[in-house]
């Protein structure tokens, strides 16, 4: 089990990279029992060593476990909790800091046999919303300020309004508050909720960071994680680079799209159009999500898909000019791989996908998008974890296409290595999106892998 967690602890990169010291939250709260299957892999950029202190606070928000670790220029550290800290017997949320810029990572968890999955650190705001809410939730909230807070949980319907009355609870700085749907709200039917949003009473300049798992979302088991997401997000328009419907071998794969409306007080009118894998005209659904609510559909209820297998990509834009977020979620029903995908909004020329794992058990894939108007000519690169190069491919990308390909496919060098490992650069002359799927071959572990903006 220590193998294959470490093996993989690369596959989920980061979003874009940003700048300045980097403090990296990882709101997620280990049980003792999960330090042992738990995996952090922190990538360094820079071109030279970073020093990175890890540190697991408890609920008082007092720091029980701490270390210092070294990153190397322009590699990578991934150890199980276990290792990072050995002994461990208290919970806690981890937080990595570095007096490096542009460090990024993310945790992977779950039993890599009948589940898994993970997420990069999240963001820190004073208010955050959870897109996704499920009756098998579980909320993790970590104080990521140096203040005591308190912080109101608002559960949310597609309506906008309250559920349940609002759930205060005091945190401490450093500390953190765990629960789950049931235990936390009193409501007889746990299926009317579709999204949270946390509002902190925050003295100066705490803030905190939140992660939602949802445990069997369309199939099951399944164990799926999504970020919290700053409330004053100002997308308007975002981006999901692949959706999938129908059977395909002996998979049955749904897609379920999530909509939350960031604007508390004017509704969004948004436009939805699903583009085929081979581009078009595609077909444009209007919604309209009221003033703090949200959209939950299927996709083969929202749009037209053929009775065979359909894949392709969406686009969600505000008609007048409100912000929004959401998620795509697909799965293969019959395996009970789920994976979660948050929206993207800006294209990139160059995406680096931290790592690859190609050889059995596990399969990469690759998803990229072309909305721009003339072709893109797009090279994906695959390099050892030195550097040094595996293989390559280039091939034209046409106006509002999308491809997804297993990267064996695209670079079959990769299977000629004896281990995994390495990582993926894709380059444009146009700016695209892109995302890498990471999963095991009988397709009950499926997790998705957001690009990172390869630094200049």
């Amino acid at each position: 089990m220590k193998t294959r967690i470490v093996a993989v602890l690369a596959i989920l990169t980061l979003p874009i990279l940003s700048f300045g010291q980097s403090s990296l939250s990882f709101p997620r709260v280990l049980q003792p029992q999960d330090f042992s299957t738990t995996g952090f892999a922190i990538v360094n950029p820079a071109s030279a060593p970073a020093s990175v202190l890890f540190t697991v606070y408890d609920v008082k928000g007092q720091p029980q476990y701490s270390t210092s670790q070294t990153v190397p220029a322009g590699g990578q550290y991934s150890r199980l909790a276990s290792e990072i800290f050995p002994g461990a017997a208290v919970s806690g949320w981890v937080e990595a800091t570095s007096e490096t810029s542009g460090l990024h990572g993310f945790f992977f968890a779950g039993d890599l046999t009948t589940y898994a999955d993970g997420a990069e650190a999240a963001p820190s705001s004073q208010e955050v919303v959870l897109p996704l809410i499920s009756p098998q939730s579980e909320i993790h909230i970590a104080n990521t300020g140096s203040s005591d807070i308190t912080v109101l949980l608002n559960l949310l319907g597609l309506d906008g309004f309250d559920l349940a009355i609002p759930y205060p609870q005091h945190i401490p700085a450093k500390g953190f508050f765990k629960g789950d749907m049931a235990s936390v709200f009193a409501l007889e039917d746990l299926s009317l909720p579709s999204h949270m949003r946390i509002t902190c009473k925050c003295p100066g300049a705490s803030t905190v960071a939140a992660t939602v798992i949802a445990r069997d979302l369309i199939a099951r088991p399944s164990w799926a994680v999504r970020n919290g997401e700053p409330a004053a997000g100002t997308a308007t328009t975002i981006y999901f680079p692949h959706t999938v419907e129908g059977f395909q071998g002996t998979s049955d794969w749904r897609s379920l799209l999530g909509l939350t409306n960031l604007s508390s007080t004017t509704a969004n009118d948004v436009a939805i159009t699903f583009v085929p894998e081979s581009g078009g005209p595609g077909q444009t659904r209007i919604q309209r999500l009221p003033p703090n609510g949200g959209l939950r559909f299927p996709t083969r209820d929202l749009f037209t898909v053929s009775p065979g297998f359909q894949n392709g990509w969406m686009r969600v834009s505000s008609t007048n000019g409100q912000p929004l977020t959401g998620y795509i979620a697909y799965a293969d029903v019959i395996a009970a791989g789920v994976a979660v995908v948050p929206p993207q909004q800006d294209p990139q020329p160059s995406l680096t996908f931290a790592h690859i794992a190609d050889l059995p058990p596990w399969l990469t894939g690759l998803a990229l998008l072309n909305t721009n108007t003339a072709t893109a000519n797009v090279e994906v690169l695959a390099r050892n974890p030195n550097g040094s190069p595996i293989g390559s491919v280039s091939f034209p990308l046409g106006p509002g296409a999308s491809t997804a390909r297993l990267l064996r496919e695209l670079v079959p060098q990769t299977q000629s290595r004896t281990s995994d490992g390495g990582f993926v650069v894709v380059r444009s002359d146009l700016p695209i999106f892109g995302i890498e799927l990471f999963f095991s071959r009988d397709l009950r572990v499926l997790a998705n892998v957001p690009g990172a903006a390869t630094v200049p």
